[in-house]
């Protein structure tokens, strides 16, 4: 499901393509538990530092930003984002 540029899809399918991509990066349970960590702060309502609501998937990996802040980038195109976010 595509809403706001992003690619929704469920902690589990992302975490699949993660590893698939970064096999050597983390194990399987850090990449989940810092997915899960980031997704929690962003149902609380944490922002980044310029007010947007964070990115989750970005924010797992580099501390609670948003997409812009995180990447540079002013929209996402196609980039994934957890369900629920």
């Amino acid at each position: 499901m595509r809403r706001a540029g992003f690619t929704f899809v469920s902690l589990d399918k992302y975490v699949d393509l993660h590893m698939k991509a970064n096999p050597h990066d983390r194990s399987r349970r850090q990449v989940v538990s810092a997915l899960r960590a980031a997704l929690d702060d962003r149902k609380r309502g944490v922002k980044c530092q310029c007010g947007n609501p964070i990115w989750v998937i970005g924010s797992a990996f580099a501390g609670n930003a948003c997409f812009t802040c995180i990447t540079g980038e002013a929209y996402p195109d196609g980039d994934y984002e957890i369900d629920g976010a």
